[in-house]
């Protein structure tokens, strides 16, 4: 599929933090599409408080992508939040979304299904978050019985899938979908830095094709153009 740079797309704007975590998907998408994104990080947590303070943030929370445009020759600017819609809403305005409805289902049911299966992790990372808390023996109970249980159904379940798949993607899809891209982050960068789960299910031993799925999409060339150095440093001679 090639990707081109648009003439007349809105001034799209991302503010996240620092971090990868729910805007890294956005960011993958952006360079993969060519879409330009400014891709604003908060440069404290203060900032992100004053933002959510003043009411800019519909729900309170981030990733939130700022689109400004044109309607009828009147500049409007508008705010959408959530991941999954943020990622739904480039693709169509890329063009790369699914047209035949049924493909589409299925790859929103992959990017819905990548909700279901963190929810637990998540839940017990951020408790407080959700209104309860755990002591040690608690929280230990809680983050094995993820590591043995609810993540290795879940996990079972996305490798059947691309067991079956015939082109490595989530969804069967002949590119990959904005499903691959949330699952991907998912996969190979938040996974592994849940640091209270089991090591063997970070580095997903038991799934070698959630493993094949992680490289595939590392050898995509927008993907490896975006995380090269901006300035990589001149290869040594030797003399």
């Amino acid at each position: 599929m090639t990707k081109c740079k648009f003439e007349h797309q809105p001034r799209l704007k991302l503010y996240y933090f620092d971090v990868k975590g729910k805007g890294e998907a956005i960011r993958l998408f952006c360079a993969y599409s060519g879409l330009e994104l400014e891709d604003y990080r908060f440069a404290s947590r203060d900032e992100f408080t004053a933002m959510k303070e003043s009411g800019e943030l519909p729900f309170g929370q981030v990733p939130l992508l700022e689109v400004q445009k044109k309607d009828d020759e009147e500049e409007t600017k508008h705010h959408l939040v959530q991941m999954a819609s943020i990622l739904r809403y480039l693709s169509k305005l890329a063009s790369l979304e699914e047209q035949d409805p049924l493909v589409a289902a299925k790859v929103d049911a992959a990017l819905d299904q990548e909700a279901d299966t963190f929810m637990g992790p998540t839940i017990a990372i951020y408790s407080t978050r959700h209104g309860f808390t755990f002591n040690d023996e608690q929280k230990e109970k809680v983050f094995n019985s993820i590591s043995t249980e609810v993540l290795p159904r879940h996990l079972g379940n996305i490798e059947k899938i691309l067991k079956a798949s015939t082109t490595g993607w989530i969804a069967n899809t002949k590119d990959p979908s904005i499903a691959d891209f949330v699952w991907y982050v998912r996969l190979n960068d938040s996974l592994p830095g849940m640091k209270d789960l089991s090591d063997k299910i970070k580095s997903l031993e038991d799934y070698p094709a959630c493993k094949t799925f992680v490289e595939k999409f590392k050898e995509l060339e927008t993907i490896k153009k975006y995380y090269a150095p901006a300035d990589p440093a001149p290869a040594k001679t030797e003399k």
